[in-house]
Parts: C-alpha cells; structure tokens; sequence
C-alpha cells in the first residue's frame, strides 16, 4: 500500500467514524478542518480506498477502505507525522473492542446494514433529520444557482452587445427578466444565510477548503478568482464553504 499523508490518513478516520460517508467541504472541511486537494482525492480513489462523487464532493469508505483501516492501519508512524501517533493509538483500540466482541470495523460504526447508526435525536424525531437533510440539499441547489449567477449575466451582457440594433429590445426585456429570476435567487440566499466570497478576477491566497484547482496549487499560494465558493454564515464572523469555487494560479 502506498504512503498515505497525514491528510489522507485522517481523512480515513474519519469517514470511518461518520459511518462512511462525509461531504468535502460541509463535513470534513467545515467540521474536521480537514482540507483535501485534487492530489489527495486522486491518491484515495486510486487506491480504491475511497470513492468521491461531485456536485458537491462527497467521500465513502468503499470495502478496501474498511478491510485497509480494519488491518493495515495504524502503521508505523514516521518521524514527520508523529502527531498521528494519538490516532493510530484509537483505531487500534477500536480494532480490539471489535474483536473482543466479534464484529468488523464496518458493522462497529455503520451498523449491520452498512448504514451509519441512528442517533437519539433521530429516533426519538426522525421528521427532524429528514428537515435537516431536505434543508442540505436545497442550500446546496441554491448555492450552485448563486454561483452561476455572475457567469449567467456575464454571457447575457456579451449577446446583448454583439446583437444588432434590431435584437436591442429583445435582450432588454430578456434582461429585465432574467433579473427578476435573480434578484429571487438572491433573497433566497440572504434567508439561508449564503453569500458569494471573493470577486471574479480577484487575486487571493489558494485554499484548499474554498476552491478547486485544475493544476497542483499549496495553500497560501497566490491565486486568481475563476468561480467564487458559496459559505453559509453560522454564527458572527463564522462560517462552512457550502460549494467550492475555481481558482487558477496567479502567476
């Protein structure tokens, strides 16, 4: 098995202690603090370790995962990644009460059926989690609307520039529609607390927890604004990335 980082190491975790599934940048980002990049889901998909599906990325534990973390996993930690030691140290005890009570890492935390097992709080109100869930997706449909907004007007500014004298009422009234089509959109948002980071074109610090890259980029390196990520704001002065955005190297 190839070297994993620290990242990818954690990363295992946990999805194995959610029951398998996480979202990228709601869940193990907002939540975890753990920030994935291209090179990191390509390395746990590659091993067949994890299988990712976008719009918006969301990890699972495929049964390589689960048999790697069931027995090839804690391994010996290396001098740069000794933090990892208390880690290793919990699964490890987590493998143990496994056996001594004969069940798979899998059944331990996803219960028998494979499927994370119910909190209190969802079996005493389940109308409660599927709300909560309902919620989820609809913010995350809102957010990609949001997102596409400014490349929408964008593209429609440009038609109506190119067109003839004889086409300027058309795009007008098309303007003029599809504003108000927006403008919902945008209160919308307001009342579910999203909003749009950055600036198109706008040079920023990279960060893996805010945007996508199609090249190999480290945090903090300068970066261009090509999508802006959506965040929810949870609290004053904090907030989750509901949807990353693009970004591409400044240089």
């Amino acid at each position: 098995m190839a070297e994993l980082t620290p990242v990818e190491r954690s990363v295992l975790v946990a999805l194995m202690a959610a029951g398998g599934t996480l979202k990228e940048n709601a869940e193990l980002a907002g939540r975890y603090g753990l920030k994935m990049t291209a090179s990191h889901r390509k390395t746990l998909s590659g091993l067949g370790l994890v299988k990712t599906t976008r719009s918006p990325f969301t990890h699972t534990l495929t049964d390589e995962g689960w048999a790697f973390l069931a027995s090839e996993f804690p391994l010996d930690v290396p001098r740069d990644m000794v933090k990892l030691g208390g880690m290793n140290a919990l699964v490890a005890g987590v493998q143990r009460a496994c056996e001594a009570n004969g069940l798979s890492l899998a059944g331990f935390f996803a219960g028998k059926a494979g499927k994370p097992a119910k909190t209190k709080a969802e079996k005493k109100a389940p109308e409660d989690a599927v709300a909560e869930a309902a919620w989820s997706e609809s913010e995350e449909a809102l957010a990609m609307a949001l997102q596409d907004m400014t490349a929408f007007a964008a593209r429609l500014e440009r038609q109506a520039r190119a067109a003839g004298d004889d086409q300027a009422q058309v795009f007008k009234q098309l303007s003029l529609n599809a504003e108000n089509v927006l403008q919902s959109v945008r209160q919308a948002a307001r009342k579910r607390d999203l909003d749009l980071a950055f600036e198109p074109g706008a040079e920023t610090g990279y960060d893996a927890a805010m945007f996508d890259c199609y090249e190999e980029m480290d945090d903090g390196e300068a970066a261009l604004v090509v999508k802006q990520p959506v965040i929810k704001h949870t609290a004053p002065d904090q907030s989750i990335v509901v949807l990353r955005g693009l970004a591409s190297p400044a240089d």
